[in-house]
This record gives structure tokens, sequence and C-alpha cells, in this order.
């Protein structure tokens, strides 16, 4: 009785507490890159950043990108020191190989006013809610 009890209690806690997961602020001095794919394989999935003018962050190079920080609801996503970009431009390009997404385009936001944003692929738009992540996502879904 004791093991069903605390079993129950495991699966409320977690159905209250995942909503959060994905929507949980990047922690203090950090930008973070959420990123969903539509068929949920992230396999090889990276992230190159730089800061201006191209220089990469220390340990990240083309053939080495930032590989996923963590997994959340949305997908998986990259968190980088907010520090190490030039006057709070992130630049970045999510890739696997020369497989580049958003349109194989460079892309950037500013972290000094959104310190996170979502990214769906085969979108060329950065959101800067969940919500409006979704809701372009159910807009245009997967295929």
């Amino acid at each position: 009785m004791k093991k069903t009890s605390f079993f129950l209690q495991a699966l409320i806690a977690a159905a209250v507490l995942a909503p959060g997961l994905a929507s949980a602020a990047p922690p203090e001095g950090k930008v973070q890159i959420n990123y969903n794919r539509c068929d949920g394989n992230y396999d090889g999935w990276g992230v190159h950043l730089w800061k201006d003018p191209g220089i990469p962050l220390p340990g990240v190079e083309w053939q080495n990108p930032m590989m996923p920080t963590g997994k959340n609801d949305f997908g998986i996503f990259f968190q980088a020191d907010f520090k190490e970009f030039s006057k709070g431009k992130v630049n970045y390009i999510i890739h696997k190989g020369d497989s580049k997404d958003q349109g194989g385009r460079d892309m950037s936001f500013d972290g000094n006013t959104v310190k996170e944003i979502w990214v769906n692929n085969g979108d060329r738009k950065i959101y800067t809610s969940l919500d409006d992540a979704k809701k372009a996502r159910a807009e245009n879904p997967c295929k």
C-alpha cells in the first residue's frame, strides 16, 4: 500500500510540475535557445554560437557545435553564458553537419532584452515566447 501511495503522489507531482518544465526561465547569467523538431530526432543537432565579429564561443567550432544542454517539453535546449556575447547580440545557427535549420541563415537575437527564444524546425522565425512558438506550429503543423 505504501508503494502505491508513493507512486500516486509522484505521478501527481509530475503532472503538476511538468507544465513548468518547458517554460522555466534560464538560470541567471545564461541565454537559452529552445529547439523543436517535427521528427523528434535530435541526434547530431547542435548550435554554432559566436560573438561579434564572428568569433566562436570557447569550445565551439563548426565541426564541433555546442550540443544540447538538456531536454524539456518543447524539445531540446542550449544554454550559453550571456557574458560571452559582445554587446548582448547572440549569434547562432542550429545545424547538423552542413544541414542548417531556419533557412540556413545566420540568426541572432538581443540577449539584453530576451534571455530565451523558441525555434520550430523548418520555420525561419524566432519566437520570444513558448505560446507564440506553439501557436506558429499549430498554424503550420508538422508533415
